[in-house]
């Protein structure tokens, strides 16, 4: 891997973002956003670009990863996110960059671009998800359960029957416990979650590695923690407010067969946005390691231009 610098950045509110530059100095320059809420960026995302072409800078988000204070939900909104990435930005010397992002990703991706359009320059998105209502509900209502019925049994005997009337209730009553530091909630809301996300599904080897990972408690307590609260932004804002960015070019992969953030989310934004955004739909499901879906975006990241 090709490290050009890495820290921390204080960014208030007694938040420090953890950062790294990657790549080639004098690249195309490239800001590339994780997913979650309350994922982390690692060496997969690393992946999509080539160190000879492109300046890529990378943080994990408040709460995430290795930046402080870990699990943090004080001061950890969808505002609070995309200040974050225009600090980063004039922090590092990047007057303006491609914005690359998948699932919440391309959420916040979004949100940037709309709060800052000058400084994008295009953006690169896949399994797009706007935070609408029904988008929020999906996974915790259960609108895949048809594909995955033993899954989500198992998700939703955990929440009693006074709290099934939506999926926001229970969303509110995994973030409760998630909250109150309840393990076992923690890995069954991301253990229904991740059931979602790939072709190559082993619920064994799944289940498995959500009992191992020490981050599960706080990843999900933050993925909660915004869904509960509509990621902090009003219905349907995205869309509303596309016409704002529609000059900026977009590129956008989907997978075809994505049970986290269906394609008719895909296709709405490229409805709402106009001939500026180009969509490509592959046979794959919502992670950016599965092999179609990684094919593409390396191939349109690597066509990035780096004049503008």
């Amino acid at each position: 891997m090709s490290m050009i610098a890495s820290g921390h950045l204080d960014v208030g509110d007694g938040h420090s973002l953890y950062w790294e530059e990657w790549g080639n100095p004098a690249g195309v320059p490239v800001v590339c956003l994780h997913g979650g809420p309350g994922a982390a960026f690692n060496d997969s995302h690393k992946a999509l670009f080539d160190p000879a072409v492109h300046r890529v800078l990378f943080h994990d988000q408040r709460g995430c990863g290795r930046s402080t204070p870990f699990a943090s939900l004080e001061h950890n909104t969808t505002a609070d996110l995309v200040a974050d990435v225009d600090r980063l930005m004039t922090h590092r010397g990047f007057e303006s960059a491609h914005v690359a992002g998948g699932s919440w990703g391309s959420t916040l991706s979004l949100f940037f671009a709309l709060a800052h359009p000058a400084r994008v320059r295009s953006l690169l998105l896949w399994a797009v998800w706007l935070t609408r209502r029904e988008e929020n509900d999906w996974v915790a209502s259960g609108g895949p359960r048809r594909h995955f019925p033993r899954e989500w049994e198992r998700f939703i005997s955990l929440v009693p029957e006074s709290s099934r009337g939506s999926g926001q209730a229970i969303t509110s009553h995994y973030a409760d416990r998630i909250a109150g530091h309840d393990l076992r909630h923690a890995r069954e809301w991301t253990l229904w979650e991740l059931s979602l996300c790939s072709l190559d599904y082993d619920p064994e080897r799944l289940e498995r590695e959500v009992a191992a990972d020490p981050n599960t408690l706080a990843s999900a307590a933050i993925e909660t923690h915004f869904l509960r609260h509509g990621c902090f932004v009003p219905e349907n804002h995205i869309l509303d407010s596309i016409a704002a960015i529609r000059d900026i070019p977009c590129t956008v992969v989907q997978g075809r067969f994505d049970m986290c953030t269906p394609p008719a989310t895909a296709y709405d934004l490229a409805a709402a946005y106009g001939p500026a955004l180009t969509l490509q739909v592959v046979n794959a499901g919502h992670l950016r390691t599965e092999p179609a879906l990684r094919a593409a975006l390396t191939a349109a990241a690597l066509g990035l231009d780096g004049v503008g």
